[in-house]
């Protein structure tokens, strides 16, 4: 397929394939057509990177010329460019906000919350996922947090739900008793989509960290959707 332009009209050439010839489109349903790519681009300019040109350069990897000629309309992004753009601003992005930080179970226990905005700080209030770790860092537990500083909080406070064999004289009683580190992540995501639910979800099916009860939970493939 070729594109031959002339003053009137853009002439798309599919003789190969259509014996009545050439289609001709006018010129102004192109550039129509055209001018809605630069309209997308810039709607998700707007809604997703807050009119940032520079978190755009940063996030897509694009030069700060190319962003600006299609912010601009100079020039009209191919539709791989919006594909790419959009998939940036929609699909869920990890970032590490602490890994294996130390925890002492032996400090007062209302020091518990200190020492989670310490390792937290600036991000208390993020959404995440979050992990307990024991003193060889073998993974304990997993949890998902819309505010990380709470829920990590009140999950270190809860009742152990396992049984220590007999003979074991100290047991302890709560999770924070057993934890010696913590790792926490943001996981960014949309109002409709819980990304933080299916990662842990996908977390605690491959691990099951024995604190868990739940196992999590994904929806299985039907077997009449195979290829």
């Amino acid at each position: 397929m070729s594109l031959v332009r002339n003053q009137e009209d853009i002439c798309v050439d599919r003789s190969a394939t259509l014996s009545k010839g050439p289609i001709k489109f006018p010129i102004h349903f192109i550039q129509e057509f055209t001018m809605k790519r630069s309209k997308i681009f810039r709607y998700f300019v707007c809604e997703y990177f807050n009119e940032d040109l520079a978190l755009v350069v940063r996030t897509t990897g694009y030069k700060p010329q190319q962003v600006k000629e299609w912010w601009n309309g100079i020039r009209q992004p191919q539709r791989r460019t919006l594909e790419y753009v959009m998939l940036c601003a929609l699909a869920p992005e990890f970032k590490i906000i602490v890994e294996f930080a130390p925890f002492s179970p032996e400090k007062p226990e209302r020091e518990i919350r200190q020492q989670l905005r310490k390792a937290l700080t600036g991000h208390e209030s993020r959404s995440g996922i979050y992990a307990f770790y024991d003193s060889m860092a073998n993974l304990l537990y997993v949890g998902k947090a819309t505010n990380l500083l709470e829920e990590m909080y009140s999950a270190l406070r809860r009742d152990i739900p396992v049984e220590f064999p007999r003979g074991v004289e100290r047991q302890p009683q709560r999770r924070f008793e057993v934890v010696r580190y913590i790792s926490a992540y943001e996981v960014g995501g949309l109002e409709w989509a819980d990304y933080p639910k299916h990662a842990e979800s996908f977390l605690l099916r491959i691990s099951k960290p024995p604190l868990n009860r739940n196992i999590g939970r994904l929806y299985r493939i039907d077997p009449d959707d195979g290829c």
